[in-house]
């Protein structure tokens, strides 16, 4: 799967190379270069989504403020503006939440009384760099977590919603990282190794974060790490493009495809130990 990741069509560039695009028509036209890449280094079809911010994380404006902007609720219909037309192109839409002081099952059953995840091309992801605490006002001032229990609850209501609603088909829970450390020192998921499979839910770990190729690569095989967490099966990496309106958070220089899927090396001489199955472009 390739997402190209931002708030919506035509909106805020700034956060991901989607609000530079306007119409499912330029999408296509912009991944070429990438699906055509992946599809021949991983020798299988790649399926291209719109990766939108549905929650976006915003200053917190009082103790009891979500710190929350739901893109349906400044006007987008999801359904008739993105889902739909997805589905027409064969297209996956990933629904990505920045928490920001709610529970992490609030964004699924908001999903659910909205009546997105009835239709089997959308997908969910979590965000915890944006998880806020009580006592904090700016969301990612420090960093967010998201424990293993609370990733097996969205889970877990996931699997049930499948299985109630009778789907026959999964759903993707992505779930963005860009700091791990088995010791649980500290981690963007703490209690990692207590992650538990559903056969109903596709869990993806995204290698998240800008930086060097040198960087990424030593980032996603620790985030990634079979003999850490052998129970986990699906792999992603975050790619940030040149962006003209942020361009610090810009990786320098950008993998190529074949680095991506591990067959050339870094400057260094590292290597992706497993291709992923998720590249997410911002």
């Amino acid at each position: 799967m390739l997402t190209v990741y931002g708030r919506s069509f035509g909106v805020a560039p700034i956060l991901g190379m989607l609000g530079a695009l306007n119409s499912f028509d330029e999408l296509q036209r912009s991944v070429a270069p990438w699906t055509s890449a992946m599809s021949e280094l991983a020798g299988a079809p790649v399926t291209v989504a719109p990766h939108l911010l549905y929650g976006l994380a915003r200053p917190c404006q009082s103790a009891d403020d979500s710190c929350m902007i739901f893109l349906d609720a400044s006007g987008v219909d999801l359904i008739e503006d993105y889902i739909k037309p997805a589905a027409d192109r064969d297209m996956a839409v990933i629904l990505d939440s920045q928490i920001g002081r709610l529970k992490p099952t609030y964004f699924i059953r908001r999903m659910i009384d909205a009546g997105y995840l009835a239709y089997p091309n959308v997908h969910v992801a979590l965000d915890p760099e944006f998880a806020t605490r009580p006592d904090q006002n700016m969301p990612g001032h420090p960093i967010g977590t998201l424990s293993a229990t609370s990733i097996n609850q969205v889970q877990a209501l996931l699997a049930r919603y499948v299985r109630e609603e009778g789907l026959s088909h999964k759903k993707v829970l992505i779930v963005h990282q860009f700091v791990d450390d088995i010791s649980d020192s500290w981690s963007m998921v703490p209690g990692k190794q207590n992650i538990e499979i559903y056969p109903e839910v596709e869990l993806v770990f995204d290698a998240d974060g800008f930086g060097s190729p040198n960087a990424k690569v030593h980032k996603y095989n620790a985030i990634t790490d079979p003999m850490a967490y052998p129970q986990l099966q699906w792999r992603g990496i975050k790619i940030f493009q040149h962006n003209p309106y942020a361009p610090r958070f810009s990786d320098t220089p950008v993998m190529t495809p074949r680095q991506i899927y591990g067959l050339d090396p870094t400057s260094a001489g590292w290597r992706i130990w497993a291709a992923p199955h998720l590249v997410v472009v911002a």
